[in-house]
């Protein structure tokens, strides 16, 4: 709900004016506007105060309804909470705008991997096979473990076409779109997933904030490695990108200082920020392929 019409639902659920000391500074401003383009209430000074009230209560109320169709109170708890938000505000990313799960999509090769949980057991390797693609709706009640590692990696190129992962990688290959979503760094934070997680970003401010933010999250007894392509050195200097850079740089700045006040800026991060403030670029990790 806006500023303007929680300031006007208090008018109306009021049967007295109300003295302008009952609302923000940002509410009275916007009901001053509210006075005078609409009429619908009056802002006077019967003293040294300033008082607001309701001129026309059947016109402003169908005002309000009109902005939300439906009050919070008279929508069913259980609905989801953009459909709530469109009933509120006509808006599905107004308020609570977060999804109750997400979807981990995921490619195993090795039969011995398998997710387990209280209640099932997932062989990934086996929907690989068969589906090309396995996938786990998570939320933050789920207790999904994997007994191998997650390789965590930021482009679907990377997750289409898996001819540039080690030889000796046994264990799940998982794709996020850009942006660790605050559900599954809940997810991980709740319990221990798995032995091992490694993060494949891009090498720009967003790929190493997403670094910060899972290192931040993920339970005590799980390792966090970051995924170093083989001589990205040489790969940035050669293909790196200086816009990419410039629009993240701010972001690739802040992530270093977070790192190096978590005790976590080792002798790479160090080397990948010299680097890519003396050469002014970021590399993209589908780099990987060229030579």
């Amino acid at each position: 709900m806006t500023v303007l019409s929680e300031a006007l639902k208090c008018l109306l659920n009021s049967d007295q004016p109300l003295t302008a000391s009952s609302f923000t500074p940002s509410q009275r401003t916007h009901l001053d506007q509210f006075s005078r383009e609409t009429r619908l209430i009056e802002r006077y000074s019967p003293g040294r105060g300033t008082v607001y009230k309701v001129i026309d209560r059947h016109s402003l109320i169908s005002y309000l309804r009109q902005l939300h169709p439906v009050d919070d109170e008279s929508l069913l708890m259980e609905l989801p909470a953009r459909c709530r938000n469109i009933g509120k505000d006509r808006n599905s990313k107004t308020g609570q705008t977060s999804h109750e799960s997400c979807y981990l999509l995921m490619k195993a090769w090795d039969a011995n991997v398998v997710w387990e949980s209280e209640k099932a057991i997932m062989f990934p390797s086996e929907l690989t096979e068969h589906f090309g693609v396995a996938a786990l709706r998570i939320s933050a009640g789920h207790s999904w473990q994997c007994n191998g590692p997650v390789l965590l990696v930021e482009n679907q190129a990377l997750f289409d076409r898996c001819d540039w992962l080690p030889l000796n990688f046994k264990g799940c290959l998982a794709y996020y779109a850009g942006q660790l979503s605050d559900l599954l760094l809940h997810w991980f934070s709740a319990q221990k997933r798995t032995e091992n997680v490694i993060l494949f970003p891009d090498y720009d401010g967003i790929g190493l904030s997403n670094y910060v933010r899972l290192l931040d999250a993920l339970h005590p007894e799980t390792n966090l490695q970051f995924y170093w392509l083989p001589n990205w050195e040489d790969k940035l200097a050669t293909f790196g990108n200086k816009d990419t850079w410039s629009k993240s740089r701010v972001h690739f700045e802040n992530a270093i200082a977070k790192l190096s006040a978590m005790n976590a800026l080792n002798d790479d991060f160090i080397k990948l920020a010299r680097l890519s403030q003396l050469h002014g670029k970021a590399l993209e990790q589908e780099s990987i392929w060229l030579h």
